[in-house]
């Protein structure tokens, strides 16, 4: 105990008096398992009470945005970066490999291999500061409001291909107002609702002139430090760090063979997408059997398409409208909860502590204050635990409750784990535990036994109009966004692995291979797209998502198994069954201290312990079989690319400044995109 406070005081005056440099440890190579042991023990109180610090300073801000409030979370998250380092320092001065104790290697492990601070204090404090400022221009960056001038693409003025597109001087001829939009909640409700092509076509190039090329040089230096790091940590470079955290040495061809598996039910959902994109805005925008411009599909990314379910289904929707039911119900932000809490004690889990409701902010402030994204809040002290929801009455902010708090019930099952172990194994367990749940209570089942829902839904019916509804829906949320994931984060594995030559046409080739879209207007050299979504930017994973989407079904399914569930499996409802929630407990109570392939195995009863899509696939089949019925006229399921699709990122000109004759560059083109294959697999095999 003497010790344990002598190490604390040291590490307060080190921290605040900012000397982190003049402290180093020493690599001696031991493996006295008293020292770690008594290392970790320290570890394990003073991460906590860090991350209590930090939790509330970041709470504060959360939901009272004052600048006093911002410098002070700024300062407690200046401090855990800190004692982050001086913690790896202290760890990696043991040799692991020789400490027989699998629980102390596992967790000195967590330490040493991630983060950055291997960079030494200097490097390590550029690294901070090159990614403040690629947040801080993301978070500011604002664009002006389209406005129609004479004809609707009066604003966007001249397409100029050896521009690489329209230029930001022609956003806004002869507007006079304040361009003051931002991404959220402006732009995002805007590409959601906006029917008009040439304002979304607007919206679309403002938003990537302002976020990616002001920082282009500045997140190739983050490459360039990142990768660094990731040497120092005994990485080839900073891709294969990112995924060393699924503990799996062929974790690139896992996601691609998961995909290959997938992509024939992508490809039926594209080309039934693509039909109604064609029939509201006509072939001179889409061709018949091509890809799909980015800009249409209700998403700024076009990584979710379900905000254009009325474009894709022209029939009116045969599923009641369940927000308004639960209006007509008197549900009310506090009666969401409280049925969402009833979910979990109806299948054996907690309820919540007294803390949660005092704590947390379930519903908008009078006074407007605060952010309105919801989050799950853990304040590491193993009895603070909130959400934050600014909660409407409606079906999506009903499952969002549940959603959240699948990630409470999560932090209070593994709370009496060592810190270290108080999250998921990889970065994907959280949400995928959290959709797993989801796909329970938003289904038209559990609608119809909690009385939100009328309408005629059997376990031996999966195939009436409300499920394949319902089928759709969620197809539109999850199959783009793996496709979109596995883009991203590809392109990030290759830029830093090849380097920044390149890469945006490098993202566009991966755009249109995993997702079949296209930009809408040339892209050149000078671009950087990837840089105008926030996880590039800001440094982080996006494959988790990819593998979270996967592992959900896979979750779900067992526990529809132990719910004793028959029929479709879509319409599987674990509500009142204790042991899906004993199963749920068990996996959740373990934390990070099994690996992901052990807790696959713990949740599967010794089945398998790899991720598989059978279940995904056995999810949707009942619409796969619809989608091929409406696909049957379709000259081509999926899309074709010509050389007018990659020239839009893949810009050649002649001597002239003119394109080159149609021979030469049809030649070049095929070269190239052969070549850029060539490389691409050649970079993952190697």
């Amino acid at each position: 105990m003497v010790r344990a406070r002598l190490f604390c005081l040291i590490l307060l005056a080190v921290l605040v008096s900012g000397q982190i440099s003049d402290l180093r440890y020493t690599e001696t190579n031991n493996d006295n398992l008293g020292e770690a042991i008594q290392f970790l023990r320290e570890f394990d109180r003073e991460a906590a009470e860090m991350c209590n610090r930090v939790a509330n300073a970041e709470w504060r801000y959360s939901t009272n945005g004052t600048e006093f409030n911002k410098r002070r979370m700024r300062e407690q998250q200046n401090l855990a970066s800190k004692f982050e380092c001086i913690s790896w320092r202290r760890a990696v001065s043991f040799d692991s490999s020789r400490i027989i104790d699998t629980s102390i290697r596992r967790q000195l492990g967590r330490i040493v291999q991630q983060g950055r601070c291997g960079l030494g204090d200097d490097k390590y404090a550029e690294l901070q500061h090159v990614l403040a400022l690629l947040k801080d221009n993301y978070n500011s960056a604002k664009v002006c409001p389209f406005r129609r001038i004479g004809t609707e693409s009066t604003d966007l003025g001249t397409f100029s291909s050896a521009a690489g597109g329209y230029t930001s001087s022609n956003y806004v001829s002869g507007y006079t107002g304040y361009c003051d939009l931002k991404i959220s909640p402006d732009l995002t409700r805007l590409m959601e609702t906006s029917r008009s092509e040439s304002e979304l076509r607007h919206y679309w190039v403002a938003w990537r002139e302002k976020t990616g090329p002001p920082v282009k040089n500045t997140f190739m230096r983050y490459l360039h430090l990142a990768n660094q790091a990731a040497e120092q940590h005994g990485f080839h470079d900073a891709g294969e760090q990112m995924r060393s955290v699924y503990e799996d040495g062929d974790f690139f061809f896992t996601v691609n063979d998961l995909w290959g598996q997938v992509q024939p039910l992508y490809k039926q959902l594209f080309t039934y997408v693509r039909k109604g994109l064609v029939r509201h805005y006509g072939e001179h925008e889409i061709r018949r059997d091509g890809p799909l411009p980015a800009h249409l599909l209700g998403n700024m990314w076009a990584q979710n398409w379900r905000h254009i379910i009325d474009i894709v289904k022209p029939n009116p929707p045969e599923t009641p409208d369940i927000s308004g039911e639960m209006v007509r119900q008197g549900y009310t932000p506090i009666k969401i909860f409280q049925t969402a809490e009833e979910f979990f004690t109806s299948i054996g889990l907690s309820p919540m502590a007294p803390e949660f409701w005092r704590n947390s902010v379930l519903q908008k402030p009078n006074d407007g204050t605060g952010q309105c994204s919801a989050s799950a809040w853990d304040f590491c002290n193993k009895v603070d635990f909130r959400i934050k929801q600014c909660t409407q009455v409606s079906l999506d902010d009903f499952t969002g409750a549940h959603h959240e708090m699948t990630h409470i019930q999560y932090y209070m099952q593994y709370a009496s784990q060592p810190f270290l172990y108080r999250e998921g194994p990889n970065p994907a367990f959280h949400e995928a535990l959290a959709n797993a749940i989801t796909l329970s209570v938003g289904g038209p089942a559990h609608l119809q036994k909690i009385g939100l829902l009328n309408s005629p839904v059997t376990v031996s019916n999966g195939n009436t109009m409300v499920n394949i509804e319902y089928l759709l829906n969620l197809a539109l949320d999850k199959l783009p966004f793996m496709a979109f994931s596995l883009a991203l984060e590809k392109w990030r594995w290759y830029v830093f692995e090849k380097g920044p030559v390149g890469m945006n046409a490098r993202w566009w080739e991966l755009r249109l291979r995993y997702q079949g879209v296209i930009p809408p207007t040339g892209r050149g050299f000078e671009h950087f797209d990837a840089g105008a979504k926030y996880h590039v930017i800001s440094d982080q994973d996006y494959i988790k998502y990819f593998v979270a989407t996967v592992l959900q079904f896979q979750i779900y399914a067992e526990l529809c198994q132990a719910a004793q569930h028959y029929g479709p499996l879509h319409t599987c409802d674990i509500y009142r069954s204790r042991e899906a929630g004993r199963i749920l407990s068990d996996v959740m109570q373990q934390g990070a201290s099994l690996s992901s392939a052990q807790l696959v195995k713990l949740l599967t009863r010794g089945k398998t312990s790899r991720l598989s899509v059978d279940p995904l696939l056995e999810f949707f089949r009942p619409l796969e079989a619809w989608l091929e019925v409406q696909n049957r006229d379709e000259q081509i399921i999926g899309w074709s690319s010509t050389m007018e699709d990659v020239a839009l990122f893949q810009p050649l000109l002649g001597r002239n400044g003119q394109r080159a004759s149609t021979e030469n560059f049809t030649f070049v083109l095929l070269l190239g995109m052969f070549m850029g294959n060539v490389i691409l697999n050649k970079a993952f095999l190697s």
